[in-house]
């Protein structure tokens, strides 16, 4: 293979790592990612070569390595030499159709919170944002943990240049609000149950008590 520029390999490691999102793969999954693609291509590759191709971090690769990755990623042979030219990957098939969301496939991630956030960024990925602008995001927003007020529900909108309606939708949820009134259920629940073992310890620590003045009357005094 020719010897490629610097930001010929970041332009392959970005396209590679959309890739790896239209194959239903969060941005924090190239361990998946490379376990499941595996199993699937017989194509073995360490997490660690995946992020370094993604990441662009270096310009060299043996040929073999190259061709697991067009595999891994369902590229046709050749696509990753078309990109390095300045050109465009050719995939094999294409990424899942818009009417059927990667994050609701049997590969999404477990947590309505994670399906968010690995949504947030393929979306902040196609309106031209890059990574880092998009870890910053996620990190202030604290995704992957879940959104829990409509402000929060509102930028993450804004951001992704969606609307409030799809993030619930994401989320699992029509009106955030009730996702917090269940929250403050929950709260009042375990406060209620907390009280009780209170006043169930305190009615032990008085039978005990009386035990002990019944035994011996003077024990009261001593005790005070």
């Amino acid at each position: 293979m020719d010897t490629y520029s610097y930001d010929a390999w970041l332009r392959l490691g970005r396209l590679l790592e959309r890739r790896r999102g239209e194959l239903g793969y969060g941005f924090r999954q190239r361990a998946r990612f490379a376990r499941e693609r595996a199993e699937d291509r017989g194509a073995r590759l360490s997490v660690k070569t995946i992020s370094r191709l993604e990441k662009g971090q270096r310009s060299s690769y043996p040929e073999s390595t190259l061709g697991s990755i067009e595999a891994m990623y369902q590229w046709s042979p050749g696509s990753i030499e078309t990109v390095l030219r300045g050109g465009e990957p050719n995939p094999l098939i294409r990424g899942v159709p818009t009417s059927r969301s990667t994050l609701t496939s049997a590969d999404a991630p477990t947590t309505a919170g994670e399906r968010l956030a690995s949504w947030v960024y393929v979306r902040m990925r196609q309106l031209g944002h890059g990574d880092e602008a998009i870890y910053d995001f996620l990190t202030a927003e604290g995704l992957p943990r879940e959104p829990s007020t409509v402000s929060a529900v509102a930028k993450i909108a804004e951001a992704t240049g969606a609307s409030a309606a799809e993030v619930l939708a994401l989320l699992g949820v029509e009106d955030i609000s009730l996702r917090r009134l269940r929250a403050v259920a929950d709260c009042s629940v375990a406060d209620e149950a907390e009280t009780a073992a209170m006043a169930t310890d305190s009615r032990l620590r008085l039978a005990d008590e009386e035990r002990t003045t019944r035994r011996d009357p003077l024990a009261s005094g001593r005790t005070r």
